[in-house]
């Protein structure tokens, strides 16, 4: 039978995209010269003609793979057009059931994206991180665990399932290093930086090198300690501005001392003694960081070799002297003028594995090496441990001049993205795992040293530090505390800018300073069948609570309320558990409560207990009364992967005339427990002159000065301070008359209730911006006209109590106690204003002021 070339049929076979099903597809190829028959029928994604049945139709079938070479399709032909047609429904049929199964794993997708809880159930998720050798970033783990959940609240508990991995692999890890602690071994590390100012060594480094030896008078024993400079070669120091001063260096030596502290750090030194060697006590690890080692111009532009840094080298091995012989350079890293040596005991070296290094420039362009930083990362493994410890140091040079604060934020952040070291290709089994080439950073060590010249700067003007460095008035460890306020180092850290997490020795040091040229001074392997039902295990968590109600009875202030609930695992897996807050936006618990532990991981049958401490400080207090005093509210535990707990909680807070300003104090009518609402104080026509309660303790002292000699230099009864405090908020008379007074408990108790009221002040009765100003007044006149630039409130209150010390200054036969006074009452009266931008002010200074009132 010929077949008719003019209406070829064709059926396809074709891939959705969209779906894994098959579909088919009909087509007709309609020569434009033939004439069209009878009626047309058109169906989604096909064209079909009917035509004259006496006319044959010609079907060719192709795969949807296509054909391979010349192959052709296969032919057919039919003169049915009533098979063709149920053909055709066929093939719609087939094409609708390959939409509904596509909709089907779209809407799967989409169901895990929008209910992640769904997610451990649908998907099968891995979690490499805690099989990888690589440790996780310092700056994630060291953050509380609470900080790094998902955010979360009753309406929306967050992702769960992410939550739950996060809080099981720091159990795990937690767990891991307690099984894998089987021994300590101590390393003893000693880490300096050097600004050599392009210079090479021209004199002995054993005093930064060794440290100094100082051999205490009531024992034998040698003690080494480190001074953080090189000593002076002259007397002469650049702070005394041209005059001859004593050594600063003198401030920065350590006091020996035999005192328990002391005797507790030996202890645990003896405990994990070197087992090679008992009796050595010199450090294992040198690392030393130079800065400026090469200040020339050509040194910018290529490398000029390794003369400076062996020159260097060889300085810091002859100041070991006859210990050189047990030490060796382990490693170094060069970039322009930064410089970081590691040495380490030869009985050490094989200990030392994988060690790499890097560097980067931060100085000009912002790439150039003049500043930037170079690193070194180690894997320390003593004989006999079940993993390596890794260590990364960090020796940085950055932006200088006062000004130039952000600019050495920016280089630290600069630098901690930059600083990275190579890392092999992962092998073909941890390819299958699922790893990807790992970036490392000097974040992902176990520890993290970062030395060198920072250059953060004091921001105070360089004339009035250097006065308050000669100023004789204060004890250097009292001038420390008052310029950290100012430390640019510390702000930035407290801002979130620079250094966030990182940990600074106590500085029990001044600042240094700039000499002038010429000058000589100036893997983890743990084995954990707890692990197992931690991925996989589905079920819905079952976590119990002892006590779902807490009631805290009545808040007093500085007086702690605890209560203890205990949760149990009721579920056949381990159960993790976390606190969220009732919206996105709101704390997870009142400032005046606080929980421990936030969060946890329990096993099957095991229990924790959780304690809530309610506690009204200052700072609480004075929000606490200007709010009403039923405290309530709801706490949720909530189980992940399980149902939430709902723990209320209620406490009746007690009013205090405590931790309130004075010019909140100023407007009560009456007693605080007094007042109902915020309407019944007074405004500000009619306020008082100053606090009721302050005049009241001033008062009852100026009646009953029997035995007054010790009050404010003697410890209190704190019983009878509390009931002072509750006869000042609720008005009540004072139960001890004239009579009593031959108890000298009682005045002590009224002189003690008076300090801290006047310290629980948010704001001291001279303010902060006031106190440079203070320091300059030199009579008593002057000191008077300072009060004008005070609040009146506070003039009044400042009269009043400084009329009394007065008081007690001339009745006292001791010509020191109106000095003893001074310093009792000054830092609470001219207490210091962390937020305040004015240079600090001696403590000796405050007090000379105060004695223009009292002496």
């Amino acid at each position: 039978m010929q077949v008719n070339p003019i209406y070829q049929w064709k059926v396809t076979r074709a891939r959705d995209p969209t779906s894994s099903a098959n579909l088919w597809q009909l087509r007709d190829r309609h020569e434009p010269n033939e004439e069209k028959y009878s009626r047309s029928w058109k169906g989604d994604n096909s064209a079909l003609s009917f035509f004259n049945g006496s006319i044959p139709l010609c079907v060719a079938i192709t795969p949807a793979e296509g054909l391979q070479g010349d192959a052709q399709p296969v032919v057919f032909f039919t003169r049915n057009v009533q098979d063709l047609r149920e053909l055709v429904a066929e093939c719609k049929r087939l094409r609708e059931t390959s939409e509904v199964e596509s909709n089907v794993v779209i809407n799967v997708s989409q169901t895990t994206t929008h209910f992640s809880w769904l997610r451990p159930y649908i998907l099968k998720q891995i979690s490499p991180s805690l099989l990888a050798l690589i440790p996780p970033d310092l700056r994630e783990v060291n953050k509380p665990l609470q900080e790094r959940l998902s955010t979360s609240s009753a309406g929306q508990p967050g992702d769960d399932h992410r939550d739950i991995q996060t809080i099981r692999d720091e159990w795990v890890r937690s767990q891991a290093r307690k099984a894998c602690t089987t021994a300590k071994r101590s390393l003893r590390l000693r880490l300096g930086t050097f600004n050599v100012n392009g210079k090479l060594p021209s004199q002995d480094l054993s005093p930064w090198i060794q440290g100094t030896t100082i051999e205490t008078q009531s024992t034998a024993e040698t003690i080494t300690s480190s001074l953080p400079t090189l000593p002076p070669v002259k007397s002469m120091s650049p702070l005394s501005l041209g005059e001859v001063v004593k050594n600063p260096f003198e401030w920065l030596k350590r006091k020996t001392s035999t005192s328990s502290s002391q005797a507790s750090e030996k202890t645990a030194a003896e405990e994990t003694i070197d087992p090679v060697d008992p009796d050595d006590i010199d450090p294992d690890v040198y690392v030393l960081g130079i800065q400026e080692l090469d200040l020339s111009t050509e040194a910018l532009l290529y490398s000029l070799g390794t003369a400076r840094e062996d020159a260097w080298c060889r300085a810091v091995f002859a100041s070991l002297g006859e210990k050189a012989e047990k030490y060796e350079k382990l490693t170094s890293k060069q970039l322009v003028g930064m410089l970081i040596v590691v040495i380490v005991k030869k009985t050490l070296k094989e200990c030392f594995t994988d060690v790499k290094t890097t560097s980067a420039g931060a100085g000009i362009l912002g790439v150039m090496g003049n500043k930037g930083a170079t690193a070194v990362r180690l894997s320390f493994k003593a004989p006999g441990s079940t993993a390596p410890t890794i260590f990364t140091f960090v020796n940085a040079h950055l932006a200088a001049f006062d000004e130039m604060v952000d600019k050495r934020n920016l280089d630290f952040q600069d630098l901690s993205k930059r600083l990275v070291f190579e890392v092999a290709w992962p092998s073909e089994e941890d390819q299958e795992l699922g790893y990807s080439l790992p970036t490392l950073t000097a974040y992902e060590s176990d520890v993290l040293f970062w030395m060198g010249d920072l250059n953060y700067r004091i921001d105070i003007p360089d004339l009035e530090l250097r006065r308050i460095l000669r100023d004789d008035d204060w004890d250097n460890s009292d001038k420390c505390p008052a310029l950290l306020r100012s430390d640019q180092l510390t702000k930035a850290q407290k801002q979130g800018k620079a250094f966030v997490g990182f940990m600074e020795h106590t500085i029990s040091y001044l600042p240094t300073y700039r000499f002038s040229p010429g000058l000589g001074m100036d893997v983890l392997g743990y084995d954990l069948k707890e692990v197992d039902h931690l991925e996989g295990s589905h079920e819905r968590k079952g976590l119990k609570i002892d006590n779902a109600y807490l009631d805290f009875g009545i808040l007093k202030y500085q007086e702690p309320q605890v209560q203890v609930v205990k949760v149990t695992n009721t579920s056949k897996g381990p159960c993790a558990f976390r606190f969220v807050p009732v919206q996105n936006d709101a704390p997870i618990h009142p400032e005046w409560l606080s929980i421990e532990p936030q969060t946890g991981v329990l096993l099957p049958e095991h229990n924790a207990e959780i304690t809530f401490t309610a506690y009204v400080d200052n700072a609480i207090a004075g929000k606490l009364n200007r709010q009403p005093n039923d405290l309530g509210g709801t706490l949720i535990l909530h189980t992940l992967l399980g149902k939430d707990h709902f723990i209320s909680i209620s406490a009746e807070y007690e009013y205090t005339c405590f931790g309130n300003s004075l010019a909140f104090l100023t407007q009560l009518p009456g007693p605080i427990r007094s007042v109902k609402a915020s309407t019944d104080l007074l405004d500000e026509r009619h306020q008082k002159n100053a606090p009721t309660e302050i005049i009241r303790l001033v008062n009852w002292l100026m009646s009953n000065t029997a035995n007054i000699d010790n009050v404010f230099l003697q410890p209190a009864d704190e019983k009878l301070v509390v009931q002072i405090r509750d006869c000042l908020d609720t008005g009540d008379e004072f139960s001890w008359s004239a009579e009593d007074t031959t108890d000298p408990q009682v005045p002590l108790a009224f002189g003690a209730a008076l300090l801290l009221l006047l310290d629980s002040l948010p704001e001291p009765v001279i303010p902060g911006i006031l106190h440079p100003k203070s320091v300059e007044m030199s009579n008593r006149d002057e000191a008077f006209e300072l009060l004008d630039a005070v609040h009146p409130a506070a003039v009044n209150v400042w009269i009043s109590v400084t009329a009394f010390l007065h008081f007690m200054a001339k009745q006292a036969s001791d010509e020191e106690h109106a000095q003893r006074l001074a310093g009792v009452f000054a830092p609470v009266l001219l207490r210091d204003d962390p937020t305040s931008l004015a240079p600090p002010v001696s403590p000796a200074k405050k007090e000379r002021f105060l004695l223009y009132f009292i002496s």
